[in-house]
């Protein structure tokens, strides 16, 4: 079967994972940004030759909340839009799962084949983060103790004073995780949109805020945004997902209602993708 489908991973780790998602689906073209950081992962994918894993060649180093999130993004959505026969783009960690075949999910988008798959919704709670840029934000420092206090020391500030003047009105949020259709994809990469993306510089988790702001203000036709990325993930008052079990991986698969989940453990990822569960 001639699939549309590009799989574009962020990655600093599972590289065991991404070499047996990509063997398991072979007709299945994957982009894989992995972290800078990391250039001996890096040079093992490399080695593994495999097909249908086209790696980023100039990665940037990424940080938890920071704008490098967004810049290896759009590195993976032009090296996926290079290739004519990628028509359908899910943009997914080195810790997500698919509950579903690609082919399963090609055609059941296909019939919706317009709809992006994108959360982007008002939160009030998220909303400072547009108010003030951290200038450890796209650092190792953001998730540090005295990282942590400094940024509730610039949260403090937005309540008086708005140093960036972004439209209220555009202060969507949503989860950076998302599958969208190449002519949204099309529109993002747009040379148009450079200076876009550059005003997320050193605002706190700014990969939550870009796109769910672009999906709305920019995209052309924001009447195809779902608010609705197709992803479970479980949040428990922490800034990261909890990590799922193979047993709640596997009721969540039973939902029907979902293509991918996160986080789960290597191991966990490598037993799904082998014995098909």
């Amino acid at each position: 079967m001639k699939m549309k489908t590009a799989v574009l991973i962020q990655a600093h780790k599972n590289e065991n994972y991404i070499r047996e998602l990509a063997l398991n689906n072979p007709s299945v073209r994957f982009y894989v940004h992995m972290d800078a950081k990391y250039p001996n992962k890096i040079q093992w994918i490399k080695n593994e030759c495999i097909d249908n894993i086209y790696l980023i060649e100039n990665p940037v180093s990424v940080y938890w909340g920071g704008s490098s999130q967004i810049f290896a993004t759009l590195l993976l959505m032009k090296k996926a839009y290079s290739d004519k026969r990628n028509k359908f783009f899910h943009l997914i960690s080195s810790e997500c799962v698919p509950l579903k075949s690609f082919v399963e999910i090609e055609n059941e988008w296909s019939m919706n084949e317009n709809c992006q798959f994108i959360e982007s919704h008002r939160d009030k709670n998220n909303e400072w983060r547009l108010k003030v840029r951290v200038p450890h934000s796209n650092t190792k420092y953001l998730r540090t103790f005295l990282g942590r206090c400094a940024n509730k020391l610039f949260k403090v500030t937005t309540f008086v004073w708005d140093s960036i003047g972004l439209n209220p009105d555009n202060y969507f949020f949503g989860s950076q995780w998302f599958s969208v259709t190449r002519n949204f994809v099309e529109q993002v990469i747009d040379e148009d949109n450079e200076d876009f993306f550059k005003t997320f510089h050193n605002i706190t988790c700014a990969d939550e805020h870009a796109f769910a702001i672009f999906a709305r203000t920019k995209y052309s036709n924001p009447n195809d945004i779902q608010d609705n990325n197709k992803r479970f993930i479980k949040f428990s008052g922490k800034s990261s997902p909890e990590y799922l079990s193979l047993d709640q991986v596997g009721g969540i698969k039973n939902l029907n209602s979902y293509w991918f989940c996160r986080k789960v453990r290597c191991n966990d990822l490598l037993k799904i993708i082998r014995q098909g569960k």
